[in-house]
Protein backbone atom coordinates (compact mmCIF):
# COMPACT_ATOMS: atom_id res chain seq x y z
CA UNK A 1 0.00 0.00 0.00
CA UNK A 2 1.23 3.45 -0.94
CA UNK A 3 0.10 6.18 1.44
CA UNK A 4 -1.36 9.41 0.04
CA UNK A 5 1.15 12.03 -1.00
CA UNK A 6 0.45 14.86 1.43
CA UNK A 7 2.29 17.38 -0.75
CA UNK A 8 0.12 16.57 -3.77
CA UNK A 9 -3.02 16.71 -1.62
CA UNK A 10 -2.04 20.15 -0.31
CA UNK A 11 -1.47 21.41 -3.86
CA UNK A 12 -4.79 19.95 -5.06
CA UNK A 13 -6.59 21.80 -2.24
CA UNK A 14 -4.75 25.05 -2.99
CA UNK A 15 -5.80 25.08 -6.63
CA UNK A 16 -9.39 25.92 -5.69
CA UNK A 17 -8.12 29.07 -3.97
CA UNK A 18 -5.77 29.90 -6.84
CA UNK A 19 -8.58 29.62 -9.38
CA UNK A 20 -10.92 31.72 -7.23
CA UNK A 21 -8.27 34.44 -6.96
CA UNK A 22 -7.68 34.51 -10.71
CA UNK A 23 -11.41 34.66 -11.46
CA UNK A 24 -11.81 37.52 -8.98
CA UNK A 25 -9.00 39.47 -10.66
CA UNK A 26 -10.73 39.41 -14.06
CA UNK A 27 -13.57 41.92 -14.42
CA UNK A 28 -16.80 39.91 -14.39
CA UNK A 29 -18.10 41.72 -17.46
CA UNK A 30 -15.04 40.63 -19.46
CA UNK A 31 -14.67 36.91 -18.66
CA UNK A 32 -15.62 36.12 -22.28
CA UNK A 33 -12.82 38.31 -23.70
CA UNK A 34 -10.24 36.42 -25.81
CA UNK A 35 -6.71 37.54 -26.70
CA UNK A 36 -7.21 36.01 -30.15
CA UNK A 37 -10.27 34.47 -31.85
CA UNK A 38 -8.74 30.97 -31.68
CA UNK A 39 -7.88 31.18 -27.96
CA UNK A 40 -10.14 30.47 -25.02
CA UNK A 41 -11.55 33.09 -22.70
CA UNK A 42 -11.26 32.88 -18.91
CA UNK A 43 -14.84 31.56 -18.91
CA UNK A 44 -14.02 28.81 -21.40
CA UNK A 45 -10.86 27.80 -19.52
CA UNK A 46 -12.68 27.54 -16.21
CA UNK A 47 -15.56 25.65 -17.81
CA UNK A 48 -13.09 23.18 -19.28
CA UNK A 49 -11.37 22.68 -15.92
CA UNK A 50 -14.72 22.15 -14.19
CA UNK A 51 -15.93 19.73 -16.88
CA UNK A 52 -12.72 17.70 -16.72
CA UNK A 53 -13.01 17.55 -12.94
CA UNK A 54 -16.70 16.62 -12.93
CA UNK A 55 -16.86 14.28 -15.92
CA UNK A 56 -13.39 12.75 -16.09
CA UNK A 57 -11.14 13.07 -13.06
CA UNK A 58 -13.59 12.64 -10.19
CA UNK A 59 -15.22 9.55 -11.77
CA UNK A 60 -11.82 8.06 -12.65
CA UNK A 61 -10.51 8.53 -9.13
CA UNK A 62 -13.70 6.99 -7.71
CA UNK A 63 -13.35 4.01 -10.05
CA UNK A 64 -9.68 3.46 -9.24
CA UNK A 65 -10.45 3.62 -5.51
CA UNK A 66 -13.55 1.42 -5.72
CA UNK A 67 -12.84 -1.10 -8.48
CA UNK A 68 -10.07 -3.57 -9.15
CA UNK A 69 -7.94 -2.43 -12.09
CA UNK A 70 -10.67 -0.56 -14.03
CA UNK A 71 -10.28 0.37 -17.68
CA UNK A 72 -10.60 4.13 -18.17
CA UNK A 73 -12.00 5.37 -21.46
CA UNK A 74 -10.80 8.37 -23.43
CA UNK A 75 -12.83 11.58 -23.08
CA UNK A 76 -13.06 13.84 -26.13
CA UNK A 77 -12.76 17.16 -24.36
CA UNK A 78 -12.73 19.22 -27.57
CA UNK A 79 -16.00 17.75 -28.85
CA UNK A 80 -17.59 18.02 -25.42
CA UNK A 81 -16.62 21.69 -25.12
CA UNK A 82 -18.00 22.50 -28.59
CA UNK A 83 -21.31 20.82 -27.80
CA UNK A 84 -21.82 21.92 -24.20
CA UNK A 85 -20.07 25.23 -23.48
CA UNK A 86 -22.62 27.86 -22.42
CA UNK A 87 -21.28 31.44 -22.39
CA UNK A 88 -24.32 32.49 -20.33
CA UNK A 89 -23.49 30.19 -17.42
CA UNK A 90 -22.41 32.38 -14.47
CA UNK A 91 -18.69 32.01 -13.86
CA UNK A 92 -19.17 31.87 -10.09
CA UNK A 93 -21.40 28.80 -10.55
CA UNK A 94 -18.71 27.13 -12.64
CA UNK A 95 -16.13 27.89 -9.96
CA UNK A 96 -18.42 26.55 -7.21
CA UNK A 97 -18.91 23.29 -9.12
CA UNK A 98 -15.15 22.91 -9.55
CA UNK A 99 -14.53 23.53 -5.84
CA UNK A 100 -17.20 20.97 -4.92
CA UNK A 101 -15.78 18.30 -7.22
CA UNK A 102 -12.19 18.96 -6.18
CA UNK A 103 -13.13 18.62 -2.50
CA UNK A 104 -14.80 15.26 -3.26
CA UNK A 105 -11.68 14.09 -5.12
CA UNK A 106 -9.38 15.09 -2.29
CA UNK A 107 -11.65 13.31 0.16
CA UNK A 108 -11.35 10.11 -1.88
CA UNK A 109 -7.59 10.49 -2.22
CA UNK A 110 -6.93 11.20 1.46
CA UNK A 111 -7.64 7.64 2.57
CA UNK A 112 -6.85 5.66 -0.56
CA UNK A 113 -4.00 3.37 -1.50
CA UNK A 114 -2.16 5.41 -4.13
CA UNK A 115 -0.67 2.29 -5.69
CA UNK A 116 -4.11 1.09 -6.87
CA UNK A 117 -3.87 0.32 -10.59
CA UNK A 118 -6.02 1.15 -13.58
CA UNK A 119 -5.63 0.87 -17.33
CA UNK A 120 -6.05 3.99 -19.41
CA UNK A 121 -7.29 3.29 -22.95
CA UNK A 122 -4.40 5.29 -24.46
CA UNK A 123 -1.73 5.61 -21.76
CA UNK A 124 -1.91 2.00 -20.62
CA UNK A 125 -1.27 0.99 -17.00
CA UNK A 126 -1.47 3.85 -14.47
CA UNK A 127 -1.86 4.17 -10.72
CA UNK A 128 -3.97 6.36 -8.48
CA UNK A 129 -0.80 8.35 -7.72
CA UNK A 130 -0.31 8.99 -11.44
CA UNK A 131 -3.95 10.08 -11.80
CA UNK A 132 -3.66 12.49 -8.85
CA UNK A 133 -0.51 14.04 -10.34
CA UNK A 134 -2.20 14.31 -13.73
CA UNK A 135 -5.20 16.12 -12.21
CA UNK A 136 -2.81 18.55 -10.55
CA UNK A 137 -0.87 19.23 -13.76
CA UNK A 138 -4.03 19.61 -15.87
CA UNK A 139 -5.38 22.28 -13.54
CA UNK A 140 -2.03 24.09 -13.48
CA UNK A 141 -1.91 24.06 -17.26
CA UNK A 142 -5.27 25.80 -17.56
CA UNK A 143 -4.74 28.02 -14.52
CA UNK A 144 -1.67 29.40 -16.27
CA UNK A 145 -3.79 29.84 -19.42
CA UNK A 146 -6.32 31.86 -17.37
CA UNK A 147 -3.49 33.98 -16.00
CA UNK A 148 -2.12 34.64 -19.51
CA UNK A 149 -5.57 35.73 -20.73
CA UNK A 150 -6.07 37.98 -17.70
CA UNK A 151 -2.65 39.57 -18.16
CA UNK A 152 -3.17 40.08 -21.91
CA UNK A 153 -6.51 41.71 -21.08
CA UNK A 154 -4.85 44.03 -18.55
CA UNK A 155 -2.17 45.08 -21.05
CA UNK A 156 -4.70 45.78 -23.80
CA UNK A 157 -6.90 47.71 -21.37
CA UNK A 158 -3.92 49.76 -20.18
CA UNK A 159 -2.92 50.59 -23.77
CA UNK A 160 -6.51 51.57 -24.61
CA UNK A 161 -6.73 53.79 -21.52
CA UNK A 162 -3.47 55.63 -22.31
Amino acid sequence: MTLPNTYTLRLLRAQSHQLAREIDLMPAADVLWKPEPTEWSVHECLTHIRDAERLVFRPRIARIVGEDNPTLQVFDEVAYHKEHWNPDEPIQNILAHFVEDRAAEVSLLESADWSRPAVHAVRGPITLAWQADYVLSHTWEHLSQIMRVRLAYAVRKQIADD
